[in-house]
């Protein structure tokens, strides 16, 4: 069972929260709190293994109320953001203060009409975030070895490389910056897959593009994928890689329909029928399976596969089955990724 403490300024948000949560069987709400200051106090007192937090809040907002908690009490935090140009850039922020995920409120609590769909994403993201690890300021390491251990670099073999595709998902913005501010100038597109919501990704693909050692911009459909650039999937659609008259050609769509949107698998999946053995693929830091069953397929076509280690993950899930699994060619701390992928692309 998963203690949480829900904090919102709304009494109809924190009962209404409260409720989806503690309906899911498998997440008590062992508190509410109605202002920063007060979740301060009670996340000391309480101690609950995660926090769901409002932004906008009297007395102390949500952001101040976050830096406090990681100094003083550091507990995974989930922010509950508006799908706003002003809501997106300060889920950004939370999210480089130590956040380790956001909660899209105009879906969660929309109190017309909530899917299915919308309400089990929320239960995984808040089970997921318990086993999180807390950035604080950068990723923990644990001393749990993996049960595949990476090579050494030296042992990396360069290959004959075409496109690079990147997913991630919780804890992926931070992770994102991180590497692609160390990234090779490779001379090969980099389309990357990050589950965000549309409001969310023309401002995060603006904030990769800032610190990025490669152009990054958002893709759009049927742009030509070009070589020394990098693409992030639109956000609430699928981003696929297509070959017309040779070109790389990016493929957008509001289909196949899939819980993560935009979806790895189907990111992965394209690859493996258009750029196949001449794809690398990168599988980082994400919550649930997302991307596994593409990596099989691209597997199969004779892809090479990168994992982000367990250490350096906020959550190993999605890079988790493919290691468990013996399909990755290599694994790597998020600081040595940039390096393997300069030794096989060259």
């Amino acid at each position: 069972m998963v203690r949480v403490l829900v904090v919102d300024d709304s009494l109809i948000s924190r009962k209404y929260l409260t409720r989806i949560l503690e309906e899911s069987g498998k997440i008590q709400v062992i508190d509410t709190a109605s202002d920063g200051l007060e979740a301060i106090e009670k996340a000391k007192t309480l101690k609950p293994d995660v926090i769901t937090m409002d932004v906008e809040m009297p007395k102390l907002n949500g952001l101040e109320a976050l830096k406090r908690i990681m100094i003083e009490n550091p507990t995974p935090v989930i922010m509950v953001s508006t799908l706003t140009t002003e809501g997106a850039s300060t889920t950004l922020e939370a999210l480089h203060l130590g956040a380790v995920d956001y909660i899209p409120k105009n879906d969660v609590l929309n109190f017309n009409k909530i899917t299915k769909d919308a309400r089990e994403l929320l239960i995984e993201k808040i089970i997921a975030a318990k086993n999180s690890k807390v950035a604080k300021p950068r990723l923990i390491k644990q001393t749990e070895p993996v049960s595949v251990k990476p090579p050494k670099i030296s042992e990396i073999t360069k290959k004959d490389i075409r496109l690079i595709a990147i997913a991630t998902s919780t804890g992926g913005p931070v992770a994102l910056e991180k590497i692609m501010s160390e990234f090779p100038k490779v001379n090969v597109p980099v389309l990357i897959v990050q589950h965000m919501p549309a409001t969310f990704t023309p401002i995060f693909a603006k904030s990769l593009d800032r610190i990025s050692t490669i152009p990054i911009k958002e893709a759009q459909d049927l742009e030509i994928a070009e070589n020394g650039k990098g693409y992030l999937a639109p956000g609430g659609l699928q981003m696929m890689i297509q070959e017309k008259g040779g070109l790389l050609i990016i493929k957008i769509s509001d289909q196949p329909k899939t819980i993560y949107v935009p979806s790895a698998d189907v990111l992965f999946e394209s690859c493996a029928q258009t750029t196949k053995d001449k794809t690398l693929a990168i599988i980082m830091t994400g919550m649930g399976n997302d991307g596994y069953q593409g990596l099989v397929k691209l597997k199969k076509t004779g892809g090479t596969i990168i994992a982000q280690s367990k250490e350096s993950c906020v959550v190993w899930g999605m890079p988790r089955k493919p290691t468990e699994n013996n399909i990755v060619d290599y694994i790597g701390d998020l600081e040595e990724i940039p390096e393997i992928v300069k030794k096989i692309v060259g």
